[in-house]
């Protein structure tokens, strides 16, 4: 693809007096082989803690796009209120983990600096990514992305041996 056929791609529907050129659409809904590039305990700019989950795309259209899934483990939100997505959420990192090879034990679920630690093991791993991308009507410009992940095949390793290499 070119310089013209990426700038069509980018202008389609950009209003270039007042759109955001910051923002950033993420992936759309679909299935997605994707390896788990990172994860992490994160601090968020309202003095929480949260699960940080980067995955990379690995074929079709969108190979190489990068999502990145946040997960609250808290307890209550902001306003005190318990935290409706706390299990949702406990039950999503378990499944991720069981599918990427990954044995949680009891005393990984000590705290999220903790559990991030145990969940490290799975980076590099490939698995399958259910995206389904719905409206959120009291805030459009957020839609909610919901996640699902299922095992996937690992691509075949490589072997590269002595006469692979050129010199």
């Amino acid at each position: 693809m070119g310089l013209r056929d990426a700038a069509a791609k980018a202008l389609e529907g950009f209003d270039t007096k007042k759109g955001n050129v910051n923002g950033f659409e993420g992936l759309p809904s679909g299935d997605y082989v994707v390896m788990i590039d990172n994860i992490k305990n994160q601090d968020t700019p309202w003095g929480s803690e949260q699960l940080s989950i980067r995955v990379q795309v690995l074929d079709g259209e969108h190979a190489g796009q990068k999502e990145f899934v946040n997960l609250s483990l808290d307890e209550t939100t902001a306003k005190g209120n318990p935290n409706p997505m706390l299990g949702r959420n406990i039950k999503l990192i378990a499944k991720l983990a069981s599918n990427s090879g990954i044995e949680l034990q009891d005393e990984d679920w000590e705290d999220i600096e903790t559990l991030a630690n145990a969940l490290a093991l799975a980076e590099g791993r490939t698995v399958l990514m259910h995206l389904t991308v719905s409206e959120n009507k009291k805030n459009p410009q957020y839609p909610y992305r919901n996640y699902d992940f299922d095992e996937a095949e690992e691509p075949d390793e490589i072997i590269v041996d002595d006469d692979d290499v050129p010199f």
